[in-house]
């Protein structure tokens, strides 16, 4: 009987059971069918017959009996179709190790697909292919997005380039042992730091956010930075992560994203303005600077110069380094 190497475990793969793998690698068969096979003999590991709870090592290759590769995605031969342009897609990451990836994000910018534009590749889609060939394809672990940023915010968002990259990063994101900062052009001039804590529940009908006091605890620091024009550019730091935690808060305490008409903010046709300008995790600090139109933007609605905006942003980006000295 001829065999087909089907995979070869990398190191995300490594300890893991036999039967997780196979049941990866052969998405397309029921479960029960995988035991069974199995225990025929037809699917085996280095070739060789292998238990369900038997657990595999990396550089392990994945074998599959010819007459079931229907049922597999022989990732061995599998050749990809690069569509991103790696040298331009490099001037964005703003960090990188062995366990993440952190990019700097366009506004408008989609982070998974939605199923219906076409017109734009998603951004998972891009991290995925720009590691392609240099990180090795794991079984169980595919590189995605740690956290979330909305289509029309831009700035930093992290992707686990390894499964303890993701792992680690995720945990410091549930143990609130991360900070995350944004910076934010509102309406209304805000006089001082403002704290504000509120219960917040979601509305899935109408994808909006709101106060009450049945909701999940909502922890958001504004602190102005720039004032002009009856409108304020602002640091935002997170203590919790809700959907829509920003939008929604800054609205509920007379400070709508300005062009954030879901929110009650002020018109203006390229919408709300938020930049994810900072991360701090594990004792290190990552900062992504908005882009030239975000700056052109802040000036036109502030009715400033872009200097002042630069100004007013370099100084919210330092402030990071300057609170952890205290």
């Amino acid at each position: 009987m001829k065999f087909i190497t089907a995979a070869t475990v990398q190191k995300d793969d490594n300890g893991k059971r036999a039967d997780r793998i196979f049941r990866i690698v052969l998405g397309k068969m029921p479960l029960s069918r995988i035991y069974k096979e199995i225990r025929s003999g037809f699917l085996r590991i280095n070739g060789k017959k292998t238990k369900e709870d038997s657990k595999v090592s990396a550089g392990d290759t994945v074998d599959v009996a010819e007459i079931l590769l229907e049922f597999a995605e022989v990732s061995e031969h599998k050749r990809s179709e690069h569509t991103v342009n790696k040298e331009a897609f490099r001037k964005r990451i703003v960090f990188e190790d062995d366990g993440i990836l952190v990019i700097n994000k366009k506004k408008g910018e989609l982070v998974h697909s939605d199923g219906y534009s076409k017109r734009f590749t998603p951004l998972d889609q891009l991290v995925r292919e720009y590691l392609a060939d240099s990180v090795p394809g794991s079984i169980s672990f595919s590189p995605g997005p740690l956290h979330r940023l909305d289509r029309n915010t831009s700035g930093i968002i992290a992707f686990g380039k390894s499964a303890d990259g993701a792992r680690i990063f995720s945990s410091a994101l549930q143990n609130r042992e991360t900070r995350k900062f944004y910076i934010a052009i509102m309406d209304g001039v805000l006089n001082g730091t403002e704290r504000w804590e509120d219960h917040l529940t979601r509305d899935d009908k109408t994808n909006t956010t709101h106060v009450a006091k049945d909701g999940d605890l909502a922890i958001t620091i504004a602190t102005p930075f720039l004032v002009s024009g009856g409108r304020t550019l602002a640091r935002v730091e997170i203590k919790t992560g809700r959907t829509h935690q920003i939008r929604c808060q800054a609205s509920y305490h007379r400070h709508p994203l300005t062009g954030d008409a879901k929110y009650h903010g002020s018109h203006n046709e390229a919408g709300y303005w938020l930049h994810s300008c900072g991360i701090i995790a594990e004792n290190r600090t990552v900062t992504g600077a908005p882009d030239s139109g975000f700056i052109a933007a802040a000036a036109s609605l502030m009715g400033c110069t872009e200097k002042d905006v630069k100004s007013a942003v370099k100084k919210i980006i330092s402030s990071f380094a300057e609170e952890i000295k205290v």
